[in-house]
């Protein structure tokens, strides 16, 4: 993960703050852990994928947004 803080240029929705985009990072999707793993192995991992986010932070409210990165 990127972390580069700089202006996204997008509003927090709850206190109207400008959001600080953290950069991009994977998020995994899908699959089994846990008991899962311990079961089946790597047969658990069959549905996994992972997909890039963008993660914006609020420096005043503190709040987490998550949103798709923009195509290049």
């Amino acid at each position: 993960m990127t972390h580069d803080g700089r202006a996204s240029g997008d509003a927090c929705l709850r206190c109207g703050a400008e959001l600080q985009s953290l950069g991009e990072t994977t998020l995994r999707t899908g699959g089994g852990g846990g008991a899962w793993k311990l079961i089946f192995g790597e047969l658990a991992e069959l549905g996994e994928g992972t997909m890039k986010i963008e993660l914006l932070a609020c420096p005043r409210c503190r709040r987490l947004e998550l949103r798709l990165p923009e195509r290049t």
